[in-house]
């Protein structure tokens, strides 16, 4: 049954005049009077009968009134929720982040994105580099945010919004200049505490030590910074870790790693498949998160001995 049919049903029964319903309407009176039959023919009840002049509602025609309306109204949801899937404002947005991004950068972003954008329903997931790109070639996830991978993936789409830099963390003892940058060269004869290669990070602090030629003791190889920071603060060796990382304990020294004087650096990218385009309100998360992660870094800039998201714990 045509849903405009219910359209009509419901305005004779509000106005309860057949003539006015059908101006209302525009429609004539006999087109209405056929349609409000064949309402009844298919619900097989009377819905209306004479009172005087006008029209009143039987018994089974109130108790079905009340349903007309619930599916007006539904009708009008599902046309606005359409609507806002064609104009790219509805939907889910399916979101893969290693974890030190999104710890670093979404508790200050990630609400007010949300309430700039009620129609997207967001969901995130929590994954390293290499994993990520895995769910992304399999559809898994729209779009992808995290370091760049170290040979350009055919079918993504790319896009940098930010960079990060290496700290070297450790407990008193290691360092004696906490706070000043530390060449890569000094790291390499003390035990290291390194993140594993599921992270798109280590990719570049790999290829710090191969311009050394150095192979370095490496005693623990975590997912976790939080790992790294908890044997680190009990003396077991120099965490490297990307300076997203927050380090919550005092007792940890910091130090930003150089290679040959220039600070060691990797860039951070969201991706896409181009494959499987994402929906058009990835794009807008996009542009905003990278709004956002260049406001931090002018945060960052202005601060002492804390240039760059080099210096950012």
């Amino acid at each position: 049954m045509d849903i405009r049919v219910y359209s009509s049903f419901v305005t004779t029964a509000e106005l309860m005049n057949m003539t006015a319903a059908a101006h209302r309407l525009n429609m004539t009176q006999s087109a209405l009077s056929r349609q409000i039959t064949g309402l009844e023919a298919h619900l097989g009840v009377k819905l209306f009968e004479k009172s005087g002049r006008n029209i009143r509602l039987t018994g089974e025609g109130e108790l079905l009134m009340a349903k007309a309306q619930a599916l007006l109204a539904a009708e009008r949801e599902l046309r606005l929720q359409a609507d806002g899937l064609s104009q790219g404002d509805t939907g889910v947005l399916r979101l893969g982040a290693c974890s030190q991004l999104i710890e670093r950068y979404f508790p200050d972003f990630l609400r007010g994105w949300r309430d700039q954008n009620p129609g997207v329903d967001l969901r995130i997931e929590d994954a390293g580099g290499a994993e990520l790109i895995e769910k992304l070639k399999g559809g898994q996830v729209h779009c992808t945010v995290s370091a760049a991978p170290a040979q350009p993936v055919e079918t993504f789409g790319l896009r940098r919004i930010g960079s990060l830099g290496y700290l070297a963390v450790a407990a008193p003892g290691f360092f004696d200049r906490p706070g000043q940058p530390i060449e890569a060269s000094d790291l390499f004869d003390k035990p290291l505490l390194m993140l594993n290669r599921k992270h798109a990070s280590r990719e570049v602090f790999d290829a710090v030590m191969r311009v050394y030629g150095a192979r370095p003791e490496i005693i623990v190889e975590s997912y976790s910074p939080h790992t790294l920071f908890s044997l680190a603060e009990g003396g077991n060796g120099v965490a490297i870790v990307p300076s997203s990382a927050r380090i919550s304990s005092a007792s940890l020294m910091r130090r930003p790693i150089m290679l040959k004087g220039e600070p060691v650096r990797f860039d951070i990218s969201a991706m896409w498949n181009t494959q499987l385009p994402p929906p058009a309100f990835a794009q807008r998360f996009i542009d905003a998160l990278a709004a956002h992660i260049a406001r931090e870094e002018e945060k960052e800039e202005r601060q002492p001995f804390r240039r760059g998201a080099l210096y950012s714990v």
